[in-house]
């Protein structure tokens, strides 16, 4: 790894990042409750994180506006993660991963809603690619989870857009792990409650190897990959390949749970992957002219 340049390790690294972001949706394939799933990651992350940084005395002083913006960010945090897993168990994972990935429309809608204007022409014709490209994910002949598990997935990138916005106006003064740290913690503080009623828990030691891995690599381990990244190439480049989410985690739930890959989940995601990729362009555009 040392001989490669210092370009090559950074794609290297978000390539990684982006494969084991993609491998997430598969923890909602366990046998356990999304609350459970959800909970523990946040409590397994926030201790990952704790031990490469996360915990630091620049939390002490952090202002009450600060305070509650990251609790309002953790909230948003657990929100995205339930309903995703619960997309997951619903309907799999190529609907709950391509839903997902529709949340740079609902970026955008945010966004226009704060500054108070209408979407531009080429935001108004990407979403229109978008909501052709979840149509096509209803198919009829799939039943009613099929279409309650695109509603929630749908819910779930609308809540990670608010997430987004949210996490973009944190304090500046803490570290990218100092900020994870916290809102794992709100994760599991708020599901914590909830773990003595919901059903189905890990019932063994395989569950709880699994979702100490997603605690652990999905969480502190990714977020650590993709600041690597971050310092080698460019934020865009880093975009691009985060954004092929959907297509690792498809790949891997056909290989790894036989889920079917229709044609109409590939064009599907061509239409979302395409259209998702020009609004998060028209995104930086506009923060780079601002």
């Amino acid at each position: 790894m040392q001989a490669l340049s210092p370009q090559t390790r950074g794609l290297v690294a978000i390539n990684l990042a982006a494969v084991i972001f993609g491998t997430a949706a598969l923890y909602g394939k366990l046998d356990v409750s999304p609350v459970w799933i959800t909970a523990l990651r946040g409590a397994l992350g926030a201790l990952a994180l704790a031990v490469v940084g996360g915990l630091s005395a620049r939390l002490l002083h952090m202002t009450p506006r600060s305070l509650g913006r990251l609790v309002a960010s953790g909230f948003l945090l657990a929100s995205h993660w339930l309903t995703f897993f619960m997309s997951v168990q619903l309907s799999g994972v190529a609907i709950a991963t391509l839903t997902f990935a529709t949340f740079p429309l609902f970026t955008v809608l945010v966004e226009a809603a704060a500054l108070r204007r209408l979407p531009r022409l080429a935001e108004v014709l990407a979403g229109v690619a978008i909501i052709a490209a979840v149509a096509l994910l209803v198919e009829p002949g799939q039943g009613g989870n099929n279409t309650a598990g695109t509603l929630v997935g749908l819910l779930s990138a609308a809540v990670y857009a608010l997430f987004w916005r949210i996490a973009q106006r944190l304090d500046g003064s803490l570290s990218a792990a100092n900020v994870s740290f916290c809102q794992n913690v709100v994760v599991f503080i708020l599901l914590a409650p909830w773990l003595f009623v919901a059903t189905p828990a890990p019932a063994g030691l395989f569950d709880w190897l699994a979702l100490s891995g997603l605690g652990v690599i999905n969480t502190a381990i990714m977020l650590l990959l993709y600041l690597y990244a971050l310092r080698h190439v460019s934020a865009s480049t880093c975009s691009g390949f985060i954004a092929l989410e959907p297509v690792y985690a498809i790949a891997f739930a056909a290989w790894l749970f036989n889920e079917p890959v229709t044609p109409w989940i590939i064009l599907s995601c061509l239409l979302i992957l395409g259209a998702s990729m020009i609004l998060l362009r028209i995104e930086r555009q506009a923060q780079a002219s601002s």
